[in-house]
């Protein structure tokens, strides 16, 4: 029997071979690389360009953050310069409101009047912001804001500058002129046409204003001047009339007790009477009225 030899197996090519042809007139170059070099280095070159990408992704996010954190810190800047101007804008105001209270009550004392804290007027009211929250527009809004008040703060401090010169050079008229409070109490009835107190149902003309307190508050005179009348009249009962010349009359009725006469002189924020109930009235209150020229007036337009 024949025994048949295996023919041995052909080995597979395991490199490749790179020819480089220079030129038409040149030698071509030969050059053989075995298969796994060629892996290696396609891996290595894979791993290399997969590291770049990654390397310049890391980098332009580290940027991004950078530049987001920088973008943070300017809009903390700028909250805190605005936080910064806000507080000397609200001293300034502060400082403002300062010199025209001062001014308001120079003018009242050349005027003849009294101080509010002294009548115990409610003090006026407005809103100063203190601080800043919210988003940076916010802020900046606040800021145009105050300084728009800061602006027409000093509007009305020219104003009230130009009044001051004049109650400066008129000082005589004003303290004359009927604008002091005589009591100081809320307005039961005011100028002008009303129903009759008095169950009617007709319609009079109230020349004057009521002005509710208790029995025995001091009635004040309104202006400078010389007491016209001093006794009992119909309807408004105990009554005080004061000429303060240039055209003004004040009346005070109802009164409890008259504490001046006929032809004295009084000066703006005296005592003159004690509020009261007598002639025809309702209840404790003070009748105040003021003529000019002899026509009758509303006493609200003079008094501040």
């Amino acid at each position: 029997m024949k025994i048949r030899k295996k023919s041995p197996r052909k080995k597979t090519n395991d490199s490749f071979t790179f020819i480089i042809i220079p030129g038409k007139t040149g030698k071509a170059l030969h050059i053989g690389l075995a298969r796994k070099y060629i892996l290696a280095g396609s891996l290595l070159l894979s791993s290399i360009v997969l590291l770049s990408a990654m390397i310049t992704y890391l980098f332009i996010q580290s940027q991004s953050e950078i530049s987001s954190v920088e973008n943070i810190k300017m809009e903390s800047l700028k909250k805190d310069e605005t936080i910064e101007l806000l507080g000397k804008e609200i001293q300034n105001i502060r400082k403002q409101q300062e010199g025209i209270g001062r001014t308001q009550n120079e003018i009242k004392k050349l005027m003849g009047i009294m101080p509010e804290a002294e009548v115990n007027k409610k003090p006026s009211r407005g809103t100063i912001v203190s601080g800043v929250g919210g988003a940076e527009n916010e802020g900046e809004d606040v800021l145009e804001a105050t300084r728009n008040i800061k602006r027409e703060i000093n509007r009305q401090e020219d104003e009230i500058n130009g009044m001051l010169s004049e109650v400066s050079q008129r000082g005589t008229y004003y303290r004359s002129r009927p604008n002091q409070w005589p009591v100081n109490g809320e307005i039961s009835s005011p100028y002008g046409w009303r129903k009759s107190p008095f169950r009617s149902s007709k319609s009079s003309f109230h020349d004057g204003i009521d002005i509710v307190e208790a029995v025995g508050t001091e009635v004040l005179a309104a202006g400078d001047g010389k007491v016209i009348f001093a006794g009992w009249k119909a309807v408004y009962g105990k009554t005080v009339e004061i000429d303060h010349g240039y055209g003004f009359i004040s009346r005070y009725g109802h009164n409890s007790a008259i504490l001046v006469n006929k032809g004295d002189k009084v000066k703006k924020g005296e005592t003159i009477a004690r509020l009261g109930n007598t002639g025809n009235s309702t209840g404790p209150h003070l009748h105040f009225s003021i003529m000019k020229n002899n026509e009758s007036v509303s006493p609200v337009n003079y008094l501040p």
